[in-house]
């Protein structure tokens, strides 16, 4: 299996956004995904949302399908689907979680790291004094058959997750034994902590709880 990581970066959306005008114009159709298993996109179907673009405006008239590969975000307007070329600076969209609707915040603007750069857009999960930011990322793996010469290629989805801390991007593992050295200033603190709650860090719930309780420290 020969596997490479197509991440949020993989179009440089600086060079993209920087050529655009405050419009929305359907300059080229949205990429198209039709020999992969799995979904560039964040939510597989439309949905509903805000979209808040750089000059202060707001608009909702929209239906919004986010393609993490590509980092961009995509719209639909009376059947009509097409990318945006304004310079969109964050974006909601309403998702169902069960009876209830909740919402996904997207935002840029962070500082670059390793895996991205000021132009991705990350999930921000909590606000405060410390955020917490996911980062979708989207791996594609090749799987070529012997018996024939087809190629099957599939999507599968990766997150990580990072605190942003004055003004500093700090990923936070996965793994539990490791997580309380992200918390050095509040070391034990954070190590009591996960060990009373019993988290697993296997759901975003579990960081959101995490950094709710730093935060309150």
């Amino acid at each position: 299996m020969r596997t490479f990581i197509c991440l949020l970066l993989l179009l440089v959306a600086s060079t993209a956004f920087s050529q655009t005008t405050e419009r929305d114009t359907k300059s080229q159709d949205p990429p198209i995904y039709n020999d992969v298993s799995g979904t560039p996109y964040f939510i597989r179907d439309w949905s509903d949302g805000i979209i808040r673009f750089a000059s202060g405006r707001n608009a909702s008239q929209f239906k919004i399908r986010f393609d993490c590969i590509n980092n961009k975000v995509l719209l639909q307007f009376n059947g009509s689907s097409f990318s945006t070329e304004s310079k969109v600076k964050e974006f909601v969209l309403y998702t169902k979680n069960g009876k209830d609707r909740d919402s996904a915040v997207f935002k840029k603007g962070f500082p670059a790291t390793e895996k991205a750069n000021e132009e991705t857009f990350y999930q921000v999960l909590l606000e405060g004094k410390n955020q917490l930011l996911c980062l979708h990322i989207k791996i594609i793996s090749e799987e070529p058959q012997i018996a024939s010469k087809v190629i099957y290629r599939r999507i599968r989805d990766e997150v990580k997750y990072f605190m942003l801390k004055d003004k500093n991007m700090i990923e936070l593992p996965a793994d539990r034994q490791l997580l309380a050295d992200s918390f050095p200033d509040k070391y034990e603190e954070i190590r009591k902590f996960i060990a009373e709650q019993q988290l697993k860090f296997r759901e975003a719930a579990d960081f959101v709880k995490l950094l709710r309780f730093y935060n309150s420290l």
